[in-house]
């Protein structure tokens, strides 16, 4: 499980980094406003995605995991079969839509310009709800490395492909440009299908080869509408927030407009909050979701012995966890707003990212408890909080966007308003189940210290060689720098032990451990 959720980790993080890298070239090239033209594309396409196809990728997983267990692969083929069949029916009819209501849709969104990258995207419906459904059947077999070298695979085209086509269609104007980078998530999902088709073609081959001559059993009645029944619960709670995002593009553009910013003007504004600002704060995400990938299955086996203790000792260790790893890069975004905006070549970003910094610790603790409550039963509980969470964003935005000053970073502080309360709530569903609070003293104390130190650090660090440096190399020697600080406060103040550490190292605590011995100071 653990190695599984590594190989997941691993590739999100090279993921997040490619996103990072090409997102440098791609603001300098097109600036904030191709890349909010970009950015208002890209909620339409993924509420059309998730409604599509939604909960029959992870119906898929269930389905398979059962008939592996059971020694019935014909089963887990016609499971396939089916999912591909309503996944490209299903995918197909949202990808007409979206073509046809393009128009419409973009003018909407409060940007016209919008259309050609909304077209770019409809074939991405199908291409990913194929895909999806590829990489869930091979999840449900326990083998999580095909999915992950999918992704490695789909992100390095994606560079590409974003890349060339931004550069090549860039003279015709901004709006084609957007369209280019969004042909890059098109043919990134289309290299994706066609590996996950040849894994599964091969595995097919070696069971045919395998496999001794056995009689026909019976397949199973109402698979189909199994499936279906286990998927639609997921869909209708996974497209809430897409639709919600989309609502809400469609507020803060035209908010931003209302707060008399030329058009041109308001859509730079989003795609410097969209397009750099939000994708810095989520970079810790993708390793919290590996902590929660790790940690869920024992939670929901703790529970299943009925051992309290466990689970409690469970849900502290993912929160503290994700602390650890997103207190830091908090602080980070807010201390260091400016330089990372002029990284990126548009200091329209160094206020949002300011502004938006706590959700760098805000949002991945928020879906930490999400992934927690659904282990331990409640499925319904998380999502009503973010949907009763997102509202209240949708009011702040349409009260804060159209005040010219306060805008964009309005904006931003709707976001870290948003993913407080779904926590608030979570939190209070978590402490009913465990019978007692959470700790958050202890979750949150010592990384707190140590990231604050990190920061008086960093600051100092910067202006003293902001002037003398190179923006590049400041921001290097940065990089080098806070981890040092940071890990020594942690040691430092007993924040952090060996224990702890070990017990986070999962599979490599065995090879650390004599060394941490050595070098640990205390257990």
């Amino acid at each position: 499980m653990l190695k599984g959720a590594a190989a997941l980790a691993l590739a999100g993080l090279i993921i997040k980094v490619g996103n990072l890298l090409v997102r440098l070239p791609l603001t300098r090239m097109v600036g904030s406003e191709g890349l909010g033209i970009y950015q208002m594309a890209l909620p339409a396409y993924n509420a059309l995605l998730h409604l599509a196809v939604g909960g029959v990728p992870v119906a898929v997983q269930n389905l398979v995991a059962e008939y592996n267990a059971r020694g019935r692969r014909d089963v887990m083929h016609r499971v396939l079969h089916l999912a591909l069949t309503y996944a490209l029916l299903a995918g197909a009819a949202a990808a007409c839509l979206l073509l046809i209501g393009a128009p419409f849709l973009a003018r909407a969104l409060g940007d016209a310009r919008s259309y050609w990258p909304l077209v770019a995207l409809a074939p991405a419906i199908i291409l990913n709800g194929l895909d999806s459904v590829f990489r869930h059947y091979m999840q449900g077999q326990k083998q999580m490395t095909p999915s992950a070298v999918a992704s490695v695979l789909e992100q390095g085209t994606k560079i590409a492909v974003t890349m060339g086509a931004a550069v090549l269609l860039l003279p015709l104007g901004l709006e084609y440009a957007a369209a280019g980078a969004a042909l890059g998530i098109t043919v990134g999902a289309l290299a994706s299908v066609l590996f996950m088709l040849w894994r599964v073609r091969r595995e097919r081959e070696e069971d045919e080869a395998g496999d001794a001559p056995r009689e026909e059993r019976q397949m199973p009645r109402g698979l189909g509408v199994r499936m279906l029944r286990l998927a639609w619960p997921v869909t209708l709670g996974s497209v809430t927030m897409p639709l919600l995002n989309v609502l809400d593009v469609s507020i803060v553009q035209r908010g931003f407009l209302k707060a008399g910013y030329p058009p041109a003007q308001a859509t730079a504004l989003y795609g410097a909050f969209a397009g750099i600002a939000v994708q810095v704060v989520w970079f810790p995400f993708v390793l919290t979701n590996a902590v929660a990938n790790a940690t869920v299955p024992t939670l929901t086996a703790a529970q299943a012995r009925g051992d309290m203790e466990a689970v409690r000792q469970r849900v502290v260790m993912g929160l503290r966890t994700a602390s650890l790893i997103c207190l830091p890069v908090a602080i980070g975004a807010m201390v260091l707003a400016a330089p990372i905006a002029l990284l990126f070549g548009e200091p329209l970003a160094a206020d949002p990212l300011r502004h938006l910094g706590p959700v760098a610790l805000l949002g991945p603790l928020t879906w930490m408890t999400v992934a927690q409550l659904q282990a331990l039963g409640e499925t319904g509980a998380p999502m009503r909080n973010l949907t009763l969470a997102m509202g209240l964003k949708l009011a702040l935005d349409g009260l804060l966007a159209p005040i010219r000053g306060i805008d964009v970073n309005g904006v931003a502080t709707a976001s870290v308003a948003m993913f407080f309360t779904a926590l608030w709530f979570n939190a209070r569903e978590l402490e009913r189940l465990l019978q007692e609070p959470v700790p958050w003293g202890r979750i949150l104390m010592g990384p707190t210290v140590a990231s604050l130190v990190m920061g008086a650090g960093l600051a100092g660090l910067i202006a003293a060689l902001w002037g003398t440096a190179g923006r590049v190399e400041a921001l290097a020697v940065a990089a080098v720098v806070a981890p040092l600080l940071y890990g020594g406060t942690l040691v430092a103040t007993r924040s952090i032990t060996r224990t702890e550490l070990l017990a986070m190292a999962g599979p490599l605590a065995p090879r650390l451990e004599r060394w941490l011995a050595i070098l640990w100071p205390w257990s």
